[in-house]
């Protein structure tokens, strides 16, 4: 055989299998191209707030029912704002973030929102209650206090639990409570719940004195 003709027969071989090659090449970058459109990454859902704001039906009234988790705030910020006719904030919490309790008393403060208390009001929610300038507790409402604690322990000590209540006890001193409902605020365990009576938040300074028939 010729030996050019030999050469250009692998010549020809090996072009065809370049091509195979390339061919191949591009119908696995099709195949991924094809992939990455059709396949859809998964969908986040964002579960909703366990909090919630009812507005009430004349408008007057917002009732805070649930935990005072991140958010709240922000959110009754936006209620407010689109309902100025808001007079005062019903409160049914078992408590929460204090940060977000104190972004709460900015709003009742700035809002002069009176606080109502139907049921249960603890922890972070009755200090919210305690900053209002006019309180009411109904026939079952309770308040609930307890020194504060971490929710979880870190090895950086980035929060002081101890001189974030000094702080509030600040703010409750500053609302007339009395220092001896205080001190027992101060040293009622973080496991614990102190149920005041009435007698004691009328002697507190917290609710009105019943005047005498």
């Amino acid at each position: 055989m010729d030996r050019r003709g030999e050469g250009r027969q692998i010549d020809e071989i090996v072009t065809g299998l370049l091509l195979l090659v390339a061919l191949a090449a591009l119908a696995v970058m099709a195949a991924i191209a094809l992939r990455t459109e059709t396949v859809q990454p998964p969908r986040v859902v964002i579960p909703p707030p366990a909090y919630s704001l009812m507005l009430s039906q004349d408008r007057d009234s917002v009732h805070l029912k649930g935990p005072i988790d991140p958010g709240i705030t922000a959110a009754l910020e936006a209620l407010l704002t689109g309902t100025p006719e808001v007079r005062a904030l019903v409160l049914e919490s078992n408590g929460g973030r204090i940060a977000e309790a104190r972004g709460l008393i900015r709003l009742v403060r700035e809002h002069r929102l009176a606080a109502r208390v139907e049921g249960d009001c603890l922890s972070a929610c009755a200090l919210v209650f305690i900053t209002a300038q006019d309180r009411a507790l109904g026939s079952a409402g309770r308040l609930g206090f307890h020194s504060y604690a971490l929710r979880s322990q870190t090895p950086l000590r980035l929060i002081d639990p101890a001189a974030e209540q000094r702080r509030d006890l600040d703010q409750m001193r500053a609302a007339g409570i009395s220092a001896a409902f205080i001190d027992r605020v101060e040293n009622t365990p973080p496991q614990e719940m102190w149920f005041p009576t009435r007698t004691e938040l009328r002697t507190a300074g917290i609710l009105p004195v019943v005047p005498a028939r």
